[in-house]
């Protein structure tokens, strides 16, 4: 039966998975009350993708909330994609800023919504950190590893969890890397240049 993406390309959407976790070791403020995380990804991949670009469609949003110490609720927020671009026609330095293909960011439109509510911080557009593409299980990994240490490092002793992330790591992490190392090959493969564009070759 064809996806509902296309013959060559499979996808899906994770709504509103919550996580309720203890308040984090250097939160501010720091008397914070029914921490909890909520991941939302939407990602379409394609089985004729490059190996180190294997999305056209990834889209991870972990939005932060806690009731502060006056009861008023705190939010805060980290968006992941992978920038719309065409690497076979586009240039790695289309924007103004640099902009690498997979990357993190701190708040985005997620945190525009409150803006009114930030009082003396100060919010610029934050930097875009390189970061390896993740599906659901390893944006999941990434909340656990991130937000509940005690329980990531647990589930890493089990051996179903193992067998879960390890191929995922196969399959997305290692091609990555490979195509940020491709970025000193002579020559220099095109997708290199847009997993990271720091580096001019």
């Amino acid at each position: 039966m064809p996806s509902a993406h296309g013959e060559m390309a499979w996808g899906y959407d994770i709504t509103n998975l919550t996580f309720l976790l203890n308040s984090p070791k250097g939160t501010i403020p720091a008397k914070t009350t029914g921490f909890r995380i909520e991941l939302n990804i939407s990602m379409i991949g394609r089985f004729d993708g490059e190996p180190d670009d294997q999305f056209a469609k990834l889209e991870i949003n972990v939005e932060k909330y806690a009731q502060g110490p006056t009861g008023a609720e705190l939010k805060a927020a980290w968006h992941f994609d992978r920038h719309i671009i065409d690497t076979a026609k586009d240039s790695p330095h289309l924007t103004d800023d640099i902009h690498p293909l997979y990357h993190f960011q701190f708040g985005g439109a997620r945190m525009t919504k409150i803006a009114n509510q930030l009082g003396q911080t100060l919010l610029l557009d934050p930097p875009r950190l390189m970061h390896p593409p993740m599906d659901g299980i390893l944006a999941i990994d990434f909340v656990l590893a991130n937000y509940a240490g005690g329980i990531w490092k647990a589930l890493r002793e089990d051996m179903q969890y193992a067998n879960l992330i390890v191929p995922q790591f196969e399959k997305f992490w290692k091609p990555y890397f490979d195509g940020v190392a491709g970025s000193w090959a002579k020559p220099r493969s095109i997708v290199s240049g847009f997993l990271c564009p720091f580096v001019i070759g």
